[in-house]
């Protein structure tokens, strides 16, 4: 039992070394995720939310005009043509019997008439008592009895709607109440919702609804969509009574317009009248009729001023044209199957906005480069509000700013936090390659030479004593080797005896100074060779290589020199080799001594070699370790040289040598 606990807890423990590093990355980005639900949830997006609701709901494609809704808007030249304000009632009353003469199926009259002391009331009242299709309307909702309009006196309830509107905090209009009680809890319906209800009964389309204001409203088969407290964007808002989401005609013309002057004038289409809703209202900027909204691309407001397709996020929009597009909206649902607009439930909507933030996270921890994790969540947002659009145009509003927010800051941290961290690894891992390639540069190449020492009979012990010391401080260097290493950036190489070398110094530079150092080093191979004539590494002045790279080559370099010191013996002669051709750089180390390997084992090695072939990939070049003739070794690196014009005319094709020769004297 304790046998099978101790595999267990070694598996999980496995399994936690496993996800630590995706822990340290995925949590970050999981934590914002969990940061924009709570503000969401908090309503602290709510304005975002609605401002993108609206910029959408105006970019919709272009519907076609509703010829079933007609509007009768009296702007200031009625005013100025009938002389005076409020309109007589007698010139409200002709207008109504000159509408009624061309049949439409329901009028419905947004002006407040609630006076009855006038002396031309009696025409007005005639006309209410003889066209039962006109509906008047009133504001009942306040709180305040001073604060309510009564309704014309000659209509009954039954008769009358309501033109109370809910405006939004920001000050704009998205939804519309069309059932409400009173405070004296009287049920109460709008003008748009009595408009419909007479419109659609003359097709034979009952109206259905409870005897609650919030019970389901219902034309025939059809239901009205209710608007609740945390639909869409929305967050604990007041949803009493019976809302619904205002789902505007995206069309800069979306209905018919006459003023009153046509009307009195008979100057229009009896076609307009006929079996149509006419809504009669005040379309005059100097009453206040108006309200604010940005879903719609024009109104008779920014009409009246010239402008083609508003694009301001505030735009007036008369009371009459609230009540047209509420009116359009309900009997297009009923008959024509238009959308309402709906919203999932809030579960759908945080898996929504969880699932693309996750989707942040996989392309942060996938694409590793911070362009390429730039461009796909670039893609992916794009995609998003494409999605969005598409869906609002069918009648779905899915939440697009969190999710936005979601898919950008997950995503981007994500990226963030996993480039910190493997840039950490990458630090370490190249920390530790430095450190073997010091250890075997520096004390295995001594130690080598006191091994080959030890194989011989008769060994001084100053001299044994004297390498070991060198191996002695060899060894204690590392540890300030590995300081400089972490404290300074990667462009200095570090030398046994604490000596730095500045990798931005030119290139030949650099290797004179690597060769002259590594022979002056107390290996076996060179006590043979007594002079020294400087090689030539002018070739490879033109050679353009990073810092890692040319850190690798002085590192061959030395390499090469010190195996030559541990294995050659009786060498006579060390030859460094530089060749420039137009396509290839060469740098080769030649000796005549014997003794260093076997020549079936030529291209096998340690450490050494697997430096040298590393390097060789990161040229895109080639390392080769094969036999000179009659005696010694060849050790030769070649790499792709970069073929501009000035290379090209330098070197049109043939090698060219430059090499030192070190031999004896």
């Amino acid at each position: 039992m304790k046998f099978t606990l101790i595999i267990k807890g070694n598996f999980w423990k496995k399994v936690y070394n496993q996800l630590k590093p995706w822990r340290e990355v995925v949590l970050p980005g999981l934590s914002i995720i969990i940061l924009i639900v709570l503000l969401r949830s908090t309503g602290l997006l709510q304005s975002q939310e609605w401002l993108v609701f609206d910029q959408l709901l105006r970019m919709r494609p272009n519907e076609a005009i509703d010829r079933r809704v007609v509007i009768v808007g009296i702007d200031e030249e009625d005013i100025n043509y009938v002389g005076s304000y409020p309109i007589p009632d007698k010139d409200i009353a002709k207008m109504l019997s000159i509408l009624h003469t061309y049949k439409p199926r329901v009028i419905g009259l947004d002006l407040f008439k609630d006076k009855d002391s006038n002396s031309d009331r009696a025409d007005f009242a005639l006309a209410l008592r003889e066209n039962p299709n006109i509906i008047g309307v009133e504001v009942a909702l306040n709180q305040k009895r001073t604060f309510n309009v009564k309704p014309p006196p000659e209509l009954p309830p039954e008769r009358v709607g309501f033109a109370d509107v809910i405006v939004d905090p920001d000050g704009k209009l998205r939804r519309n109440l069309l059932a409400a009680k009173t405070h004296t809890g009287k049920l109460k319906y709008s003008l748009p919702l009595r408009l419909a209800q007479f419109y659609l009964r003359e097709q034979g389309i009952v109206f259905h609804h409870g005897s609650h204001s919030y019970d389901p409203i219902g034309f025939g088969s059809s239901r009205l969509v209710r608007f609740l407290p945390n639909s869409g964007g929305y967050v604990g808002t007041d949803a009493n009574g019976f809302q619904i989401l205002l789902n505007f005609r995206s069309d800069p013309e979306p209905f018919r317009i006459l003023s009153l002057r046509d009307v009195l004038t008979k100057k229009f289409d009896p076609n307009w009248i006929s079996d149509r809703v006419v809504i009669v209202g005040m379309t005059a900027s100097s009453i206040k009729d108006k309200f604010t909204t940005s879903a719609v691309k024009r109104t008779l407001y920014t009409r009246d001023l010239g402008i083609e397709n508003s694009a301001d996020q505030f735009q007036w929009i008369y009371g009459v044209e609230i009540h047209a597009h509420t009116t359009s909206e309900i009997i297009s649902n009923v008959l024509d199957g238009r959308p309402l607009l709906k919203v999932w439930s809030k579960f759908w909507e945080y898996l929504w906005i969880l699932a693309w933030g996750l989707l942040g996270i996989i392309l942060g921890l996938i694409l590793q480069s911070p362009i390429k994790t730039l461009l796909s969540l670039g893609l992916a947002s794009i995609g998003l509000v494409a999605i969005c659009y598409i869906l609002l145009i069918v009648g779905w509003w899915i939440p697009l700013v969190p999710t936005f927010l979601s898919l950008a800051s997950a995503g981007l941290t994500t990226s963030f936090f996993d480039r910190d961290l493997r840039t950490l690894l990458e630090q370490r891992s190249l920390t530790m390659k430095r450190c073997f390639e010091t250890i075997h540069n520096g004390p295995l190449q001594t130690l080598a030479v006191i091994l080959r020492s030890l194989g011989e009979e008769d060994i001084e012990t100053g001299k044994l004593r004297s390498q070991l010391e060198q191996l002695n401080r060899e060894l204690r260097s590392i540890p300030d080797y590995l300081s400089q290493e972490m404290l300074s950036r990667h462009d200095s190489l570090y030398l046994e005896g604490n000596e730095i070398l500045d990798l931005q110094t030119p290139i030949a530079e650099l290797l004179y100074h690597i060769y002259d150092s590594t022979l002056r080093r107390n290996f076996q191979g060179f006590e043979t060779i007594q002079s020294f004539i400087p090689p030539n590494f002018e070739p490879l002045e033109d050679c353009y290589l990073n810092a890692d790279q040319k850190r690798g080559l002085y590192l061959f370099l030395q390499e090469a020199l010190c195996n030559v010191g541990k294995h050659s013996q009786g060498a006579t002669r060390l030859d460094v080799i530089c060749m420039r051709s137009a396509r290839e750089y060469c740098l080769q180390i030649i000796d005549n001594g014997s003794g260093m390997i076997s020549k079936s084992n030529y291209q096998s090695g340690g450490r050494g070699t697997d430096q040298a072939q590393d390097l060789a990939r990161k040229l895109r070049g080639k390392f080769r370790r094969f036999p000179h003739s009659p005696q010694g070794t060849v050790c030769e690196l070649t790499w792709c040289a970069a073929r501009t014009w000035r290379q090209r005319f330098l070197y049109p094709g043939n090698w060219k040598f430059f090499s030192a020769r070190t031999d004896v004297t």
